[in-house]
C-alpha cells in the first residue's frame, strides 16, 4: 500500500508565521501559532487510526471531539485573522473527514482511493440485471404518462413496491458481501510492511469496486422507484 509516513508529511512544509520546519498536526513547535492540516494528510493519520475498514468507532468519535476543541472559533476571536481563517479550514476537513470515516459505505469507497490514488467509483448499471431494469424503467414510464384510471394505478403502485422490495433486497446481499471483503481486507493488511499490493489485495479491491459500482447505479434506481410510489401515492 502506497502511504507516505506521519513523520514525512508533517515535515514537508514551514511554518507560515516564523517558517520554522512544521512536525507536528497543527501546531508549530517554534512559535506556536495554529498551522494548516499538511496538503498530502488523509483521513486515517488525520485521526490516528490504521487505514483499515473495520475501525473502533468510539475511538474515531473520541478523536474528532478532541480536535474539534482545538479549532473551535472561540478559540481564535483574538487571533490574527490568518490564524482565524485556518481554524475554520481545518474545521471543514476535519468535520469531512468524520463524515467519510464514520459512514462504512464511504470509508469504503475512500480506502480505494486512499490505496489505489484514483477517484470515486462511478456506478455501472449491473449486466445481470438488465431486463429487470427494462421493466422497470416501462413501469416507470406508465406512471410519468399517468395511470389511465384507478385500476391501472393501483397495479402499477403494487408492481412498483414489488419492485423496491427486491432491489432493497439485492441491495442488502451487496451490503453484505462488502461486509465480508471489508474483514477480508483488514486481514490481508494487517501486519503487512512491503510496499504495493498482493494478488490477493487486488482481487479484494476490485470486488468492492464493483459491489461499490452496482450500489451506486442501484441507490438511482431505488430513488426513482420511491417517486414514482410517492407520485402514484398522491394521486398526481
Amino acid at each position: 500500500m502506497k502511504r507516505a509516513g506521519t513523520t514525512e508529511v508533517m515535515q514537508q512544509r514551514g511554518c507560515w508565521n516564523c517558517g520554522a520546519p512544521v512536525e507536528s498536526l497543527y501546531l508549530c513547535n517554534r512559535c506556536a501559532t495554529l498551522q494548516r492540516f499538511p496538503e498530502k494528510i488523509d483521513y486515517f493519520t488525520l485521526f490516528g487510526i490504521e487505514p483499515q475498514l473495520n475501525i473502533d468507532l468510539a475511538r474515531l468519535e473520541a478523536a474528532f471531539y478532541e480536535l474539534s476543541r482545538k479549532f473551535h472559533p472561540d478559540f481564535y476571536q483574538k487571533k490574527s485573522s490568518e490564524e482565524q481563517a485556518i481554524s475554520l479550514e481545518n474545521s471543514a476537513i476535519l468535520n469531512k473527514s468524520y463524515r467519510t470515516l464514520k459512514d462504512p459505505i464511504q470509508r469504503v469507497e475512500y480506502l480505494i482511493r486512499f490505496v489505489e490514488g484514483g477517484s470515486a467509483v462511478a456506478s455501472e448499471a449491473p449486466a445481470d440485471l438488465f431486463d429487470e431494469i427494462f421493466e422497470l424503467q416501462e413501469l416507470l414510464e406508465g406512471v410519468k404518462r399517468g395511470p389511465g384510471d384507478a385500476g391501472e394505478a393501483g397495479r402499477l403502485l403494487g408492481e412498483l413496491k414489488s419492485a423496491e422490495g427486491r432491489f432493497l433486497k439485492i441491495q442488502e446481499e451487496g451490503n453484505r458481501s462488502l461486509e465480508r471483503l471489508s474483514i477480508e481486507w483488514d486481514r490481508l493488511q494487517k501486519g503487512r510492511t512491503e510496499k504495493g499490493l498482493t494478488e490477493e489485495q487486488r482481487r479484494s479491491l476490485s470486488e468492492m469496486k464493483q459491489i461499490l459500482s452496482r450500489r451506486a447505479y442501484l441507490e438511482r434506481i431505488l430513488n426513482d422507484i420511491q417517486t414514482g410510489i410517492g407520485k402514484l401515492e398522491k394521486g398526481n
